[in-house]
């Protein structure tokens, strides 16, 4: 909460605090920004002091203190890209290689079909939006390339062409998270050729682009979020209304409609059937990709059940307000800067004289340099379960597992809708 003062509901007890030069006194907190506590001694008179001048124990108290604070969670009602953002740049285009290159702000995107001016707007502010919409929702995502000056992306002419790229079976997109590079087929999107330009068509719709734009934009959260919340969020975008470059956020709370009547025309056999709750809020990544490696169908129950727990703790849970949610995004991104850390100190040290880097960005190194370690966090597969683990423990706050599915399947079975 920089800058804003967390306040307190109910008043906190008298204690001791311990200045780091050993020095002692009675307060007790009232409000605290992440930098400076605002504190309330024994006679009722007002003071402050800076956290870092306290010692190691009093700084774990006002962290601990912080994060049983509400949080003011704002959920806009629309998300418009900046007109000026929305602009799109012609980088190349190139016919005989069907290679034509554009950028906005964010993004630069290489198409194989020339795109009429109309399209190449469309495209371009949908993908501006997207980066606005994933700045907005109270995610924290902070949405920025992972390398580079801009989110890549291609555009790919057939499914053929699609697929030779590296597109997956049965995918309307994806995103290469190792390329840092979202690939979309036209016909997923809806576009079609026009003389010798591209154009949308009667079918063009933004889900599958804004899903697989939320993976790209949620990169650094990848590793450390279970598979259900990735999928959650990415379907949760993909089903806010956008017309004309603009997402209507209020109509958030509707979205679980929306979003059957989405599947209802878009999926063959409709709503799928929920997957079971028990089985995808604990899952690991690694067992969410066994499963579909024994049965791909289930992927379609897979989304749509996580889908369905998004929603839950965005609308449903407790006062509805997305509190949990919200801070468990903020403890999930409490490890984002060590691993940037890391990443600045890591490609430091692929410069190093004697260190040689593969295409694969692995890299060998003489005995006399030590590498930069990998925090703990995302040492091992291991590791980034028990940290999945972890912080899945705030959406359950206190509850048992078993109570948690009690009260999404009750919650649900009020909206007329059946979780199993």
């Amino acid at each position: 909460m920089p800058g804003l003062f967390a306040q307190l509901p109910a008043q906190e007890p008298i204690r001791q605090w311990t200045l780091v030069e050993g020095k002692t006194f009675q307060a007790a907190i009232t409000a605290f920004d992440g930098t400076t506590a605002q504190l309330r001694g024994p006679t009722g008179s007002r003071g402050q002091v800076v956290a870092a001048k306290l010692s190691e124990a009093d700084q774990q108290y006002l962290a601990d203190w912080l994060k049983r604070q509400p949080i003011k969670v704002v959920m806009p009602d629309v998300v418009t890209a900046d007109a000026a953002q929305i602009k799109v740049e012609v980088v190349n285009e190139d016919a005989a290689a069907d290679k034509y290159v554009y950028r906005t702000t964010h993004f630069e995107f290489e198409s194989q079909g020339k795109f009429t001016q109309t399209l190449l707007r469309e495209v371009g502010r949908n993908f501006e939006a997207t980066y606005e919409l994933l700045k907005a929702l109270p995610w924290n995502v902070g949405p920025k390339p992972p390398s580079g000056e801009y989110f890549r992306a291609r555009l790919l002419k057939d499914r053929a062409s699609y697929m030779a790229a590296g597109g997956m079976a049965n995918s309307g997109g994806v995103y290469r998270s190792r390329e840092q590079l979202f690939m979309v087929p036209f016909e997923s999107i809806g576009v079609k050729i026009v003389g010798k330009s591209y154009a949308k068509d009667d079918n063009f719709e933004t889900h599958t682009m804004v899903h697989e734009l939320t993976h790209q934009m949620m990169h650094f959260w990848l590793d450390y979020l279970p598979q259900w919340v990735v999928e959650g969020t990415a379907e949760y975008a993909g089903v806010l209304p956008l017309r004309g470059g603009s997402f209507r956020v209020s109509a958030a709370k509707s979205g679980l409609k929306d979003y059957a009547e989405y599947l209802k025309k878009r999926t063959v056999g409709g709503v799928p059937e929920p997957y079971p709750l028990e089985q995808l809020f604990p899952i690991t990544n690694e067992q969410w990709a066994e499963v579909l490696a024994q049965d791909p169908r289930a992927s379609h129950r897979m989304y749509f059940t996580s889908y369905m727990l998004v929603y839950y703790f965005m609308h449903l849970d407790g006062k509805g307000d997305a509190q949990l949610f919200t801070r468990y995004f903020r403890e999930v991104g409490s490890v984002r800067k060590e691993v940037e850390d890391y990443e600045k100190l890591l490609a430091v040290f692929k410069k190093l004289p004697g260190v040689v880097v593969d295409d694969d960005g692995g890299f060998q190194y003489p005995s006399s340099l030590t590498p930069p370690k990998l925090p703990e966090v995302v040492a091992t597969p291991a590791a980034r379960a028990a940290f999945q683990k972890k912080t899945l423990q705030i959406l359950l706050d206190g509850r048992s597992e078993a109570d948690l599915m009690k009260q999404i399947r009750s919650a649900f079975n009020k909206l007329g809708v059946r979780a199993r």
